[in-house]
């Protein structure tokens, strides 16, 4: 009875360690990164958490969706916070943009593209 209480102990440890080395998993706050995310996300709202808790500014992120293509009414349906911590770790608090800002962001995205895309957006450089 010992060894098999044991055993499921280790079992649970093993199986903890495996999902903290798969949730730690570096995340791309380029201009690329970013991209590439929103554009495979099959989960928005998960998508620009992970994005925003890695450190992307949160204009950033809703501009390059907006150069994206992504529906301006999708947009306006996620939550965009940053969530901080005190010093003494005693306090929570979260910033979220406001829906006029998030707007402000998106339009600079649509309005200037270029400036929010990769460089391998337009696709290969065609040649002459």
């Amino acid at each position: 009875m010992k060894k098999m209480l044991v055993g499921a102990c280790l079992g649970l440890a093993l199986l903890g360690n495996a999902c903290a080395v798969e949730a730690a998993k570096p995340v791309d706050t380029s201009v690329d990164g970013i991209f590439s995310a929103l554009t495979n996300s099959r989960n928005l709202q998960k998508t620009v958490d992970q994005l925003i808790a890695n450190g992307a500014n949160q204009h950033s992120v809703i501009s390059i969706a907006a150069a994206a293509g992504i529906p301006q009414s999708k947009i306006m349906k996620l939550q965009v916070c940053v969530n901080s911590v005190s010093a003494d770790a005693t306090t929570l608090g979260a910033t979220c943009m406001r829906p006029k800002t998030v707007m402000t962001a998106y339009e600079s995205g649509l309005n200037d593209p270029l400036a929010y895309l990769p460089a391998t957006a337009a696709g290969k450089k065609a040649k002459k």
